[in-house]
């Protein structure tokens, strides 16, 4: 495991205890431009919400679930762009999709070739989130904190596998800032990382928060 200017790409953020003020009411922002899709292919796993009976008797089942969408700045790609999507699948023809909050966020230490291990930008493609963790405890240089887990990922065309990939922050294992790299949060340099999304700890508990009002995201979408 590298680190980047004493940091880790590991290091992580805090847990929430609560839920966020407000949220249960959606704002109705653009979503992604591939939101489409990501509705297609997330509809099979999405969480089952309400059962409702049409007028011809037939069962139409309400699905909702999130997901993530990360647009990658090409410019800097430490300003890039993470976002909470909701998708409700009132029926076959009928799908809602709003984007609940966009927070910024980084990956990579500015090179846009995804295929640089420990430097470059997440590669582009889906991405299941395997797992969620609220005190995760990483060890030296290791994840602390709210991590969510993506696993790994070959990049196109090379096949160059990026592997222990995460969304985090920097923080203790108790969601608290140390006093020292790489656990706390100086500021924008610090949305640097080695590959993984970074975002910075009030986000990454903003973002935590959303898990009491609204389905758990399974995916993210990286473009």
């Amino acid at each position: 495991m590298t680190t980047v200017r004493g940091k880790s790409r590991f290091a992580y953020g805090a847990v929430v205890a609560m839920a966020v003020a407000g949220i249960g009411a959606l704002p109705a922002q653009a979503s992604p431009a591939h939101a489409k899709t990501a509705q297609e292919q997330s509809a099979a796993s999405a969480t089952s919400a309400t059962s409702t009976t049409s007028t011809s008797g037939k069962a139409a089942a309400s699905r909702s679930y999130t997901y993530l969408s990360f647009k990658i700045n090409k410019k800097d790609t430490s300003n890039s762009r993470l976002s909470l999507v909701y998708v409700q699948v009132v029926n076959p023809d009928k799908v809602r999709t709003y984007t609940v909050k966009t927070w910024r966020a980084g990956s990579g230490t500015g090179s846009t070739n995804s295929c640089l291990k420990n430097r470059g930008v997440l590669p582009k493609g889906d991405y299941r989130i395997r797992s969620f963790e609220a005190h995760k405890d990483g060890g030296k240089g290791g994840i602390h904190g709210l991590a969510w887990y993506i696993g790994e990922h070959l990049c196109k065309p090379h096949g160059v596998k990026r592997d222990a990939l995460f969304v985090h922050s920097e923080m203790l294992p108790n969601g608290k800032q140390g006093k020292t790299e790489p656990y706390r949060w100086d500021g924008n340099s610090d949305y640097k990382s080695n590959g993984c999304i970074k975002l910075k700890p009030s986000d990454a508990r903003d973002l935590a928060g959303f898990r009491s009002n609204y389905p758990h995201p399974g995916k993210l979408y990286v473009s």
